[in-house]
């Protein structure tokens, strides 16, 4: 049963990068890697460490059940299940049911699985929102006039994000006896989760601020963490198309026109250099997935 399920994820997995790379011009990310060189791996570089810095924060859920798992490990589990969440129309749902199957090797008790995995999420979208909250309210104190206006293009944009809000609530209705249990518990530990999920915003956010900056725009950081949460607003209500092709890009240009960036080769040759990135990742997932995972989860 879980070797065809295995299976059939596969084949999905695979024919959604298919797509991916077919919806992405190669020729004008191969052009625009050449214009900035070495420069792209500090791009790679900077998604590493937000990986890590996210790994981290959802390591310190488990509580004592953490030392069953080293980093590097956790590491591999979760990018393998961010990135079949990335090409999945069940989004984290999928992604993270998948992570759950991952770390049954190790011998970590289900329920602890389960309320990691659910409290992780819920840490990392509340940081979000904190995040996206103080930036936003620090350019409206710095530039009330221009960005009220601007910020009028994203309204409707936090309803989607507002929903799997809700939605992530529900879920931790369901396994609430066990989650009380661990904030009772482990609380430091959470607390320090929380720490290394705002880190994982804030440097992810960096990967505009360069991205901006090699084409020659000059933004501020609490500019590129804008940009960069609102982005994931936009994408987290396009959760359900794989890649979220079009729906990335369209978040793109909505945020860098509340910034004040309205050229189009700007927000085309960014997300372009996002694309890029992004296709790496999602192969090197994909390579760990096939690897280190399937044949082990097929063999059972």
């Amino acid at each position: 049963m879980k070797k065809g399920l295995f299976i059939a994820l596969s084949l999905y997995i695979v024919a959604s990068l298919l797509v991916f790379i077919q919806a992405t011009d190669l020729k004008k990310a191969a052009s625009l890697i050449s214009q900035i060189g070495y420069r792209f791996y500090l791009l790679l570089v900077i998604t590493f460490i937000a990986y890590l810095l996210g790994t981290l924060s959802w390591k310190y859920t488990f509580g004592v059940a953490a030392r069953n798992v080293s980093l590097s490990q956790l590491f591999l589990v979760r990018h393998v299940g961010e990135t079949a969440a990335w090409f999945n129309p069940t989004s984290v749902i999928g992604g993270d049911a998948l992570k759950g199957m991952l770390l049954a090797k190790y011998q970590i008790d289900k329920k602890i699985v389960v309320s990691s995995l659910l409290l992780s999420r819920i840490i990392m979208i509340a940081t979000q929102v904190v995040l996206l909250l103080a930036t936003t309210t620090y350019v409206l104190i710095m530039m009330p006039e221009t960005y009220i206006s601007r910020l009028s293009l994203v309204r409707t944009g936090g309803m989607p994000f507002l929903a799997i809000r809700q939605n992530a609530w529900y879920k931790l209705k369901e396994v609430g006896a066990d989650l009380k249990t661990m904030l009772n518990t482990h609380r430091k530990l959470l607390v320090i989760s929380c720490g290394f999920a705002l880190l994982h915003w804030i440097i992810g956010s960096l990967e505009f601020f360069f991205i901006l900056k090699f084409l020659g725009v000059k933004v501020s950081m609490m500019q590129a963490l804008l940009v960069d949460l609102g982005v994931i607003v936009f994408k987290a209500a396009g959760a359900f198309i794989p890649g979220q092709l079009g729906i990335e890009e369209y978040g793109n240009k909505i945020m860098l026109l509340v910034i004040g960036i309205p050229g189009a080769e700007i927000w085309v040759s960014a997300s372009i250099l996002r694309r890029a990135r992004q296709l790496v990742w999602a192969a090197f997932g994909i390579l760990v997935y096939f690897l280190m995972f399937y044949k082990v989860k097929a063999g059972r």
